[in-house]
């Protein structure tokens, strides 16, 4: 189940919109209801993953692909397991959802 926030009820207000929906990404939210066709633009663009995301998303699901077989993986000094490696893959998942809606 994806966690989706509430609407923003001022739809004229674009930067009070942009602040929340930065907001709402940094708690945990996966998308934004919109009460307004102006205010979609904005939430999608919020919630498709950035080229830093995407790219190091990438880079965990490749190590992991390398590493067949086991649950933990060494990135950058960094212990990457399993959970990682998940968050990854919906990130990317989700990045190519974005590119498909564009």
């Amino acid at each position: 189940m994806q966690a989706v926030d509430g609407v923003y009820t001022d739809f004229r207000d674009g930067a009070g919109l942009r602040r929340e929906l930065a907001e709402a990404r940094r708690d945990g939210f996966t998308g934004k209801l919109a009460i307004h066709p102006e205010q979609i633009a904005d939430i999608n663009t919020a919630f498709v993953p950035t080229a830093a995301e995407r790219e190091a998303a990438e880079r965990i699901v490749a190590a992991f692909a390398t590493a067949a077989e086991t649950g933990v993986v060494s990135l950058d000094g960094r212990m990457i397991d399993r959970p990682h490696l998940l968050q990854a893959q919906r990130i990317l998942a989700m990045a190519q959802r974005g590119r498909q809606g564009s």
